[in-house]
């Protein structure tokens, strides 16, 4: 009898790279996809601030919570910590290369 319908499994593929995200980034699209939103639904007749500036106040915003979320979330200071812990400083790295030499 023939195998009837069974086929080899597909080759997985493979894991995209993660790509960098920056938080300061992330937080100020979002900021500046809100204000932007509020500053355009005004039917006021008032003159719209420059798109440039929404997105200075954005950066400025996210800036702020960022420095504010370290001062004042206890877990996100404890986060930050760890992660300055577990980093190691290569310029502190001495490395002996004459050592390589000698055997």
């Amino acid at each position: 009898m023939s195998g009837g319908g069974e086929s080899a499994p597909a080759p997985a593929a493979k894991p995209a790279a993660a790509v960098h995200v920056d938080p300061i980034e992330e937080l100020a699209r979002l900021i500046y996809i809100q204000l932007s939103a509020q500053v355009h639904s005004q039917l006021d007749g008032k003159p719209k601030p420059e798109h440039s500036k929404l997105a200075e106040v954005s950066f400025r915003l996210a800036e702020a919570f960022q420095a504010g979320n370290l001062e004042f979330n206890t877990a996100a200071r404890a986060r930050a910590e760890a992660k300055a812990k577990a980093s190691v400083d290569v310029s502190k790295i001495e490395i002996d290369f004459g050592a390589f030499g000698k055997k």
